[in-house]
């Protein structure tokens, strides 16, 4: 039943489809991929091949004739996956400038690419091939593994169900048919009771499809990152936070050619959610990037911003020194820095100007050398005090938009937590008209905390409701995380921008008495969560808010502690005073000037972009000569006609053995059965039977039989298989091109 065949193709390519989609392009239409792949399905059962190539090749003239928008929908399309893998990957790539208006052809190129898919699908129902949906499945899953996103629980259940009733189709088993998609309502009941129980407190954040995909995306982190024993820290997901109970094992080994205590800072969590912190979404990212990346060039990152501001400010005082960390069980997937790095290789990271300094590599990175300044984050009051006497230089240029940046990034609340945390805190400093400063913001933040909550390593997990809420209206107790949550969002609440950051700390006592590039040993014990804020033209610098940690690390040094109020400060809504010239050598501020429409595009990105498109049209190109000489090729060997049929066969047969060069130009034939023979000894009489079968049909005014003719079809197949089985590595794989 040829049209069932197509009905198998399309539902498992479609649940496949509808899979990847809402994983890797979840914004882009899906009316025109069902439209075109339906079709495509319906022309092909109708009329074979020839109707599913002519709906290809319709689609590529329909894309031709609309051009500008079919190029539009290309690059949204290229657009999407960018975002994708800067959410989930932090694989930062240039977005490709397109036409913001919405259109009718967006998705098309994705319809495109699923009929080219579609092919292989038809191709394997038809002939039995179970191992291309396997692989299709395969790929499917070890995307949603490999980026660590998934689509709704329900998708997964569809194409889970669909793949067994197409495997059931394709294995022909002696069920009867209803027997067969009886496994799709079992199937379903099954992963749906999975659902049920593994959901059982019935809180959407913390349960079902989303909590295996956590511990699916954990158990990969762990193969990839970890070694050794688990961490007692889990960068940022509070749904694995339990209890405050490190190991003894070593996380990192530290030498410093001149020992001083440090914040080694690994997650950064930008975006609170009822379930912990997330780092900045990919598409927020992308839309700042070409401001990011012009500081970049300038060499201005926030990573390093302290360093860059006592560099520009204090040039007397700055001096450099080397600093080696060895990853020993702590995650490899991030580059451990203090405040005060200096320099680091871009090499070692993914972007410099994201928020945690995610190493490069599959399994990351476990040895890393870097510059750090020996000015103290705790000097940071003396750097802001000198920046503020200073005025126009490239630094405090550079560091005006990265200040508008931060002010737009990281002052977010939620609702539900903004309200919470009203209820909770000094209405009379909540509605104050002006910005505190810095030293009264601490101070009142200190306070709220101390008033608030008391510290208890033993602090009961949060599973049933959102963290802060539980924090601050049941358990009102916790350790680093959970101090660090609230103060994080305190500080946004009292207008100063802020992040929850994860990592270890080399304390006071790590470093007394100890020599240059003395190795020390950071142990699980010294696991951390601390908030960072920002400090106008400073940069991030750590706040020490959970009891107990204050005595480990030095005192921050208030004297001449920086006011709000002076000539020299930055002003209250964020930005600092020192205003970017029109002839900015950096040309940061012109870039941001210009309408959106107008800003240049990276010419490599332009020149990627349409290299790709040629060589998938010469791919398109290529695969549709291939269709067409393939239907040909089985066009001739289908004919309904005995005697055509076993003349077209050994014709084809006698051609590639002369393309393989098995047998010389115009071979005799008695070359044939032996050159076979020279191959695979047991097919010499077969040769010889289906050469005399093929005279008699080439000669013979006597008609060729329905057996002979599967003689002559079966020598064929073996032959075919022999000289394929007689070729190695990429030979091999031309010959399948070459005679396929």
């Amino acid at each position: 039943m040829k049209w069932l065949d197509g009905v198998v193709a399309y539902s498992i390519l479609m649940a496949a489809f509808l899979v990847i989609r809402a994983m890797l392009f979840p914004e882009i239409s899906l009316i025109p991929t069902l439209i075109l792949v339906l079709l495509w399905m319906v022309a092909r059962i109708w009329r074979k091949q020839r109707g599913g190539d002519l709906v290809l090749i319709a689609s590529v003239i329909f894309s031709l004739i609309f051009l500008p928008t079919y190029i539009d929908d290309v690059k949204k399309t290229i657009n999407a996956l960018f975002i994708t893998l800067s959410k989930h990957k932090h694989v930062y790539m240039d977005l490709l400038s397109v036409n913001e208006t919405t259109s009718w052809l967006n998705g098309m190129i994705l319809g495109q690419i699923a009929l080219l898919v579609g092919s292989a699908v038809y191709y394997a129902v038809v002939n039995q091939k179970r191992w291309i949906p396997v692989a299709l499945a395969l790929v499917s899953w070890s995307i949603q593994v490999i980026l660590g996103t998934s689509p709704a629980l329900l998708l997964d259940i569809l194409f889970f169900a669909v793949l067994i009733v197409t495997l059931l189709y394709m294995n022909q088993l002696s069920l009867r048919w209803w027997k067969r998609v009886a496994i799709v309502p079992v199937s379903l009941v099954v992963l749906m009771f999975a659902y049920t129980a593994i959901s059982s407190n019935g809180d959407e954040e913390f349960t079902g499809s989303s909590k295996i995909e956590d511990k699916v995306r954990y158990q990969e982190d762990k193969w990839r990152y970890y070694k050794g024993d688990d961490p007692v820290l889990t960068a940022g997901n509070f749904r694995r936070l339990s209890t405050f109970t490190p190991g003894g094992h070593t996380a990192l080994k530290v030498a410093m050619q001149n020992p001083s205590p440090l914040y080694l800072k690994g997650f950064v969590g930008s975006a609170y959610t009822s379930s912990g912190w997330k780092e900045i979404g990919g598409e927020a990212y992308m839309e700042q990037k070409s401001l990011l990346d012009a500081l970049q060039k300038e060499n201005f990152t926030g990573a390093k911003q302290l360093s860059l501001a006592a560099e520009s400010s204090l040039p007397d005082q700055y001096a450099e020194a080397k600093l080696v960390i060895q990853n020993v069980g702590a995650s490899s997937q991030y580059i451990y820095a203090p405040y005060e790095l200096a320099e680091l290789d871009d090499n070692l990271v993914r972007s410099k100007q994201a928020d945690a300094l995610h190493a490069t590599g599959i399994f990351g990175r476990r040895t890393v050398e870097m510059n750090y300044m020996l000015i103290p984050y705790t000097d940071y009051p003396q750097i802001a005090n000198a920046l503020y006497a200073t005025k126009d230089t490239d630094y405090l240029r550079r560091e005006s938009h990265y200040n508008q940046y931060v002010y737009n990034k990281y002052l977010a609340v939620p609702q539900d937590s903004l309200n919470v945390l009203r209820n909770h805190m000094d209405e009379s400093v909540l509605d104050t008209e002006t910005r505190l400063p810095y030293e009264k913001t601490i101070q009142e933040v200190e306070k709220f905390l101390a008033q608030t909550m008391s510290y208890n390593e033993q602090a009961k997990p949060i599973t049933d409701h959102d963290f802060l809420t539980g924090i601050l209206e049941d358990s009102k107790e916790g350790y680093s995380v959970h101090y660090a949550t609230v103060a994080t969002l305190a500080f946004r609440m009292l207008g100063t921008p802020a992040r929850y950051a994860e990592g270890y700390i080399v304390g006071l006592d790590d470093v007394k008495d100890l020599q240059s590039f003395s190795e020390i040993n950071v142990s699980e014990k010294n696991a951390h969560a601390w908030t960072e804020i920002y400090i106008n033209m400073v940069g991030w610098v750590p706040i020490e808010v959970t009891p107990g940690y204050a005595e480990k690390m030095p005192a921050i040094n208030k004297k001449d502690y920086p006011a709000l109020d002076g000539s020299d400060s930055p002003n209250t809504t964020g930005g600092s005073t020192a205003e970017p010239e029109m002839n900015d050598p950096t040309q940061v501020q012109e870039d941001q000037d210009k309408p959106e429409d107008s800003k240049q595009v990276n010419p490599n990105t332009i020149v990627w972009f349409w290299l790709n498109i040629f060589i998938a049209l010469v791919m398109l190109i290529l695969f549709v000569l291939y269709s067409l000489r393939k239907r040909k090729r089985q066009q001739k060997l289908g004919v309904k006609d005995h005697r055509l049929a076993v003349i077209h066969h050994v014709q084809y047969m006698v051609q590639m053995l002369e393309i393989e060069q098995v047998v010389e130009k115009q071979p005799s034939f008695e070359m044939i059965p032996e050159a076979v023979g020279n191959i695979d000894p047991q097919l010499r009489q077969e040769a010889e039977d289906g050469l005399k079968i093929y005279q008699k049909a080439k000669y013979s005014p006597h008609g060729v039989t329905k057996e002979e003719r599967a003689k002559v079809e079966t020598l064929f197949a073996h032959v075919y298989r022999a000289v394929k089985k007689s070729k190695k590595g990429l030979k091999r794989l031309k010959f399948i091109v070459r005679h396929q």
